[in-house]
């Protein structure tokens, strides 16, 4: 039931199959988000055997990514912060209400010592003026990178939104697949809070 967005990282995003009519289409789109909730639309990409806890306990991988002014940026520059890397696309419905989530975090828990890094994934990858367009309708100023296949498969990324929490040591901790609006934010403040050492 996967289709995949073409080639580059093999992200993907839940669609519906060849051969459904509009009516079994639309049965499984309720179906689904019955389930899942109306925000988490993601499906892995598949082939993550072994892979289920990404990168948990790890350092991020070792490259630079550049941001949407043409700045490199290390992934492993924000040790002594608190770091939130979320992957995104223009094209993934969850990140709509996940970027302005991310947002809320890094103006609450600033100055406690947070930093949101958004990475646009390498898969179907627009222009970096349709990347900014997108951040700016969504009223996003936090740092986001243009990632690449090398990263997402250093993260072990196969489906948007992923998200993964680093301590103050720059060791990766949490991850979060997906984005369901009723549960993820309370749970991801909650990490947040617990890694700034905040009651």
């Amino acid at each position: 039931m996967s289709v995949g967005r073409g080639v580059g990282s093999g992200v993907r995003l839940l669609g519906a199959g060849a051969g459904f009519g509009a009516g079994a289409i639309l049965v499984l789109a309720v179906l689904v988000l019955s389930v899942l909730a109306p925000a988490v639309t993601c499906s892995p990409a598949g082939g993550a055997s072994g892979q289920s806890r990404g990168v948990i306990g790890e350092l991020p991988p070792e490259v630079s990514l550049r941001d949407l002014s043409g700045n490199e940026v290390a992934l492993r520059g924000f040790e002594g912060k608190v770091a939130v890397f979320d992957f995104w696309a223009v094209w993934c419905g969850p990140c709509r209400v996940s970027l302005p989530f991310f947002q809320e975090m890094q103006d609450r828990y600033r100055e406690d010592g947070l930093v949101v890094i958004g990475l646009h994934v390498d898969e179907g990858l627009p222009a970096d003026s349709e990347v900014q367009a997108f951040l700016d309708e969504y009223r996003v100023t936090y740092l986001n990178l243009i990632s690449t296949v090398e990263a997402d498969e250093g993260f072990r990324v196969n489906l948007v939104p992923t998200t993964y929490l680093a301590d103050r040591s720059g060791r990766v901790r949490k991850r979060h697949l997906g984005f369901n609006p009723d549960r993820t934010p309370a749970r991801l403040e909650e990490e947040i809070r617990d890694l700034l050492g905040l009651e």
